[in-house]
């Protein structure tokens, strides 16, 4: 640049950073040092005086200064109007988002909220309810499932827990992993057994299903070192002897207590068993199911016909088969039984009037007296397993009375196959590993229930002979089977039941020292001396809650001295530890329930984190009062209850489910 051109445009530049009526509204412009820029007019002009004081004059100009100035003047939104809900008001939306997380959809707020507010026009708390789908799921993602969780890791706190775990691939072939916690909590006096985290995998082998178990209990603040039982079912990724799941967490905690399922392991020594039984069986519960399951007409036929037999009385229906609960069958079979004639009478007529092959077949196989003793005795034989199995599904059944209950189904079965001088050389815990198959006694001494007694007088001698020696078989295999697939559970449950509080308070109990030897962290179970010590102190004082394990040593936890210390601290941990070890895979199967209802296939893109909180919602309103009309919001919710919960970037709407139900509802 000239320097006579240099100095004009310094000389220019500084009158107007110097004019204070020029400043206010010029910038300089990047381009060239001889120009300026009008901020309002979005202009460019000569730094030359006489060129800026016209340009100031002009009538655009001054209405570009005009508005300029008017904004700057204006306050904002935010500072005019600051909508304050009121805490009734919260929790009344807040009770809304509650239910429609139970029973129904986001998109049925709409339409909700609209109907309350004319139920009453005069109420002002139906009037000031604002609450649509965004706002509702913002309040179920952000609020109400972080709560909960919040409160949850609360309760468990530093006390003792286990986890049971199982993994799945739902409808949008996304793999997830869900966790069921059990814990003894000080604030409801109770064993709880409840939903903690349902988390993506990308991976479903050992070390990812691992590495997922620890992230996730870190980040909540969850100790690692307080869990002392994990419960998982019988799939090598998960119970494997070297490289699992539980494999690999036993290496970082020696004495931790793994459970394979009861309830899978007594299913699949059931389905084992009944393969030594004729295949017809199987035949005939499957297809006495299908013949009235695609036909309306032959349900409706056979209903007139059962109501003509027996007085009006509607038939029952035939239960369906399950390729993983096979134990299902007992009242598939029982039904069965119940309308045999009224079921040989239709096949038979199916047979002759409508030609039809598959009610040949059946009525055949009712038509032979065996086939019904057969199902007669498996009758007999599942109902024992199957009530076992459902008392092992349950989570208020007493933990440490399973193992009675399981070691019974096994004993009796060994009393009906051997040789009663042989059992009575034997204690119940030689029983588990007795070779019962050298000691069978002969088959026509072998008592197989009254039903199949009368039956049996209906058959011939060649007849009876091979049901008897088959229903022998079934009844070994059953027996071989459960003392392979449960030498574990029944040790573990025997640790249990002899914690029960009939036997802590008698005078004669057992021995402690094969436990106290398994496990080694004492800040878990306490000090391994004074536990032997205060077991053998139990019985000189009366207790009053002995019903069950988890009153009991809630009581013995909290008695104390004349100073105010625990006279029994050591033995009250020991024991509210061990009644919170897993006893079946039944809860996370129910978990899974509830998670295909949640994600069906309207609501397939459901992310993982409304997921998380949908279900963590309904567990704990199921476990805390039963339902929403009981559900009170808490403090910790209603702190929450702001615009920061409306952090897109941390939890993005569920817009696609909102769409897919729009598009089902035109």
């Amino acid at each position: 640049m000239p320097k006579d051109k240099k100095k004009y445009s310094q000389k220019y530049t500084k009158i107007w950073e110097t004019d204070p009526d020029l400043k206010d509204w010029l910038a300089p412009d990047v381009t060239n040092d001889t120009l300026v820029n009008c901020k309002y007019c979005h202009v460019v002009l000569k730094a030359h005086k006489k060129d800026l004081v016209g340009h100031a004059k002009t009538e655009k100009h001054n209405k570009a200064t005009a508005r300029e100035k008017s904004a700057k003047s204006c306050k904002s939104i935010s500072q005019i109007y600051k909508p304050v809900l009121s805490e009734k008001t919260k929790i009344a939306e807040l009770k809304i988002a509650a239910f429609i997380a139970e029973h129904c959809s986001f998109l049925t707020v709409d339409h909700l909220i609209n109907v309350l507010s004319q139920l009453d026009p005069s109420s002002d708390a139906l009037k000031n309810l604002k609450l649509h789908r965004t706002k509702c799921s913002m309040l179920i993602k952000n609020v109400l499932g972080p709560s909960m969780l919040e409160a949850l890791i609360e309760e468990i706190g530093d006390f003792p827990y286990s986890i049971i775990i199982d993994e799945s691939t739902d409808l949008s072939t996304q793999k997830v992993l869900c966790i069921i916690v059990r814990f003894f909590s000080h604030k409801s006096r109770q064993i709880v057994t409840t939903f903690y985290r349902i988390i993506k995998l990308i991976e479903c082998d050992a070390k990812s299903v691992h590495d997922a178990i620890i992230s996730q209990l870190k980040i909540d603040g969850l100790k690692f070192e307080n869990m002392i039982g994990v419960g998982v079912d019988g799939a090598n990724v998960m119970a494997g002897r070297h490289n699992s799941v539980t494999a690999i967490l036993k290496r970082e905690l020696p004495d931790l207590i793994v459970v394979k399922c009861v309830s899978h392991s007594l299913h699949l020594c059931a389905e084992k068993a009944a393969e030594l039984l004729p295949r017809q069986l199987e035949f005939l519960v499957r297809e006495a199911h299908n013949w009235f399951s695609y036909s309306p007409k032959r349900l409706e036929y056979y209903k007139t016909l059962f109501e003509t037999i027996n007085a009006n009385k509607d038939p029952k229906k035939i239960q369906g088969l399950s390729g993983t609960r096979w134990l299902a069958r007992y009242q598939a079979i029982n039904t069965i039984l119940e309308q045999w004639e009224e079921l040989k009478l239709l096949f038979s007529i199916a047979k002759s009037d409508d030609k039809c092959y598959m009610a040949e077949q059946l009525y055949d196989i009712m038509r032979r007296t065996p086939f019904k003793a057969f199902l007669i005795f498996l009758k007999n034989e599942l109902k024992n397993v199957t009530q076992l199995n459902l008392l092992f599904q349950s989570d208020d059944v007493e933990p440490t009375k399973l193992f009675e209950d399981l070691f019974l189904l096994y004993k009796n079965l060994l009393r009906r196959l051997v040789v009663p001088s042989q059992l009575e050389k034997l204690v119940d815990c030689e029983l588990v590993e007795f070779n019962f198959q050298e000691h069978l006694m002969h088959t026509a001494s072998m008592y197989f229930g009254f039903d199949f007694q009368n039956i049996s007088q209906e058959l011939t001698a060649e007849d009876l002979l091979d049901v008897r020696e088959r229903c022998k078989n079934f009844l070994c295999c059953l027996a071989e089977q459960i003392q392979k697939r449960l030498p574990d559970n029944l040790s573990m449950l025997k640790i249990v039941a002899d914690l029960h509080p009939k036997v802590a308070t008698s005078q004669v109990k057992p021995d402690l020292k094969p436990i106290l030897n398994y496990i080694q962290r004492t800040h878990i179970y306490g000090n391994k001396n004074d536990i032997e010590s205060e077991w053998h102190q139990l019985s000189n004082k009366t207790w009053s809650n002995t019903s069950t394990s988890a009153d009991f040593y809630f009581e013995v936890y909290n008695d104390c001295d004349a100073a105010g210390c625990k006279r029994f601290g050591n033995v009250s941990k020991f024991g509210l530890a061990f009644v919170t070890v897993p006893i079946s895979n039944a809860s996370v199967e129910r978990a899974f329930s509830v998670y295909n209802i949640v994600k069906n296939k309207l609501r397939s893109r459901l992310s993982i984190e409304m997921l998380q909180s949908l279900m963590m919602v309904r567990f704990t309103l199921q476990r805390n009062g039963g339902s929403c009309i009981t559900f009170n919001p808490s403090t910790k919710m209603l702190s929450l209850f702001n615009i920061e919960m409306y952090d897109f970037k941390k939890s993005e709407p569920e817009e696609n489910e909102i769409m897919f139900e729009m598009l089902n509802n035109l």
